[in-house]
């Protein structure tokens, strides 16, 4: 390989090599803050906690990749939590396990998601309504149905095969980590050789001459949200299972971080740009930083400012080196 092919190969990987230096030196700079940091114990709660925020950047990453977003990701997460949760606890007696039962109603979790995903994608795509405005609109609808299921309260109290899922081993590697890892495959693949992934990509570069290219703009739209409601449906079973307990406005913060993790990733928020390896290196250094922080007894509100932060300047970058 001659030097050209070896510049060529750098400038494509450019936001790849650049995230994973970054969180060579947040490992440092972490391990030096706290010598507790570089224990395995610190890696074991990354690869149990990691997982679950990865689906739902995951979810947020393919819409924004088409030039929307998804708002809703995380109130759809809490829905189909909540569902799952309610037809477990009345269905399953306490103390009691039912592995195919407690299959069927986790695909009726992810159809839940996927259906909000349909419902997103009905009203962006048919009757033209902005991304933000669409999930906006259905995160609070779907806000207002978790309210009125749960009346405010918890459920919690599942089967043992329900609960491995966020908690067990495979082997030596943790099921959440296992799960994610399966579901950045399907997405890497589905952007990188299906059709649906050039459309996607094509929309977000450019609207108007995607629908002048044949490509059936509405149905692309809908496939999309859907596929990113599939997502959301694997992410709240992790969440459900890993806190053993669901409820109406569980993990809120989580719809920041997962649009910031896209942005740093080297997602671009106007559309047509995006890989799985940057968002994951991305969602990687923002574990390290926030374990590194929480092993400081950072307060969690200075974090929440923190992130807003580095959104506000990755979002900054990335526009100015589109312009240039």
């Amino acid at each position: 390989m001659n030097y050209n092919n070896i510049k060529l190969l750098f400038k494509r990987n450019y936001d790849n090599v650049m995230l994973f230096a970054i969180l060579l030196i947040s490992i440092a700079v972490m391990s030096f803050a706290n010598n507790k940091f570089l224990q395995l114990g610190t890696f074991e709660s990354l690869a149990y906690q990691l997982p679950e925020m990865g689906l739902l950047t995951l979810a947020m990453m393919v819409t924004m990749i088409s030039g929307g977003i998804n708002l809703s990701c995380i109130a759809s997460a809490n829905l189909s939590g909540i569902l799952m949760a309610m037809m477990m606890t009345r269905l399953i007696p306490a103390g009691g396990d039912n592995v195919p039962l407690i299959l069927v109603i986790m695909a009726a979790g992810v159809l839940v998601s996927i259906a909000v995903g349909v419902l997103n994608g009905i009203v962006i795509a048919n009757f033209r309504v902005p991304a933000m405005l669409a999930t906006l609109g259905t995160q609070m609808l779907m806000n207002g149905i978790c309210l009125i299921l749960t009346k405010g309260e918890i459920i919690s109290g599942y089967p043992p095969s329900f609960l491995f899922i966020g908690n067990g081993t495979l082997g030596p590697i943790p099921m959440p980590l296992a799960v994610f890892i399966i579901c950045g495959a399907i997405m890497a693949v589905s952007l990188k050789l299906l059709p649906l992934g050039s459309q996607i990509y094509m929309y977000g570069s450019n609207p108007v001459a995607t629908e002048f290219s044949g490509v059936n703009v509405k149905r692309m739209l809908l496939k999309t949200y859907a596929f990113s409601g599939f997502f959301v449906g694997i992410a709240a079973i992790l969440l459900t299972s890993r806190f053993n307990s669901a409820a109406a406005g569980y993990a809120e913060s989580y719809l920041l971080q997962a649009v910031l993790i896209a942005v740093l990733g080297g997602v671009n928020p106007n559309g047509g740009a995006g890989r799985v390896t940057g968002v994951a290196l991305s969602l990687i250094i923002l574990q390290v930083v926030a374990s590194g922080l929480n092993l400081l007894r950072i307060s969690s509100y200075l974090n929440m400012a923190l992130w807003g932060l580095i959104l506000l300047l990755a979002v900054a970058i990335r526009s100015r080196r589109s312009r240039a």
